[in-house]
């Protein structure tokens, strides 16, 4: 019982509802005028996407033998998680009232938190690696955050972002994207072709 659980809430985290949940904010935002605000969402996406890339393909490749870590594989579940639950709660708070600015964002920390806990309670990663993915993550949505407080909000359609948010993770759910294997079979090469990883 204990595994559905926790893969149903891992499930949030794959790539294939926060690629979909990301684009769908991207083009929210373009259609909402705000176009400065998807410019720097998709600067922290790319962002974070280059960042936990990089870290997976060093560390799985040959940087855990010469950094001397036991870090193999930062989570990108807790990076992109981090970053684009994030961005959409930040999105929210923007357009709420004072007094209720702390609901969209608790409610993110929360799925966060349960995100992570799942990739240490599945075994798919370690408390460091979960750790190092949140710092990468939460790097890049300080980007993002940067901008919105920098910038004068711009009025959404809260309900609409709400809906079509729900629609994209009810549609996904469950869905898998192979950017792991992509990943090991990178890592597969340059262990194979680089001598100082070997």
């Amino acid at each position: 019982m204990l595994p559905n659980f926790w893969n149903f809430i891992t499930d949030f985290g794959d790539t294939a509802v926060t690629l979909p949940l990301a684009a769908l904010m991207l083009v929210f935002l373009l259609f909402s005028g705000w176009r400065r605000a998807a410019l720097s969402l998709a600067i922290a996406l790319a962002a974070c996407g280059v960042a936990i890339g990089l870290a997976k393909l060093a560390l799985e490749s040959c940087g855990q033998p010469l950094l001397h870590t036991q870090i193999t594989s930062p989570s990108g579940h807790a990076a992109v998680s981090a970053t684009v639950y994030g961005s959409l709660a930040m999105l929210f708070a923007d357009n709420s009232a004072a007094g209720r600015r702390w609901v969209p964002i608790a409610g993110a920390g929360l799925l966060l938190a349960a995100i992570a806990v799942s990739r240490i309670v599945l075994d798919a990663h370690s408390l460091s690696e979960v750790a190092v993915g949140l710092a990468i993550g939460l790097a890049a949505l300080a980007l993002f955050y940067r901008y919105l407080e920098a910038e004068p909000a711009v009025a959404i359609r809260g309900l609409w972002l709400a809906l079509g948010a729900v629609t994209v993770i009810a549609l996904m759910h469950g869905a898998r994207w192979p950017i792991e294997q992509f990943i090991r079979a990178i890592v597969h090469l340059i262990r194979h072709n680089v001598p100082s990883c070997t």
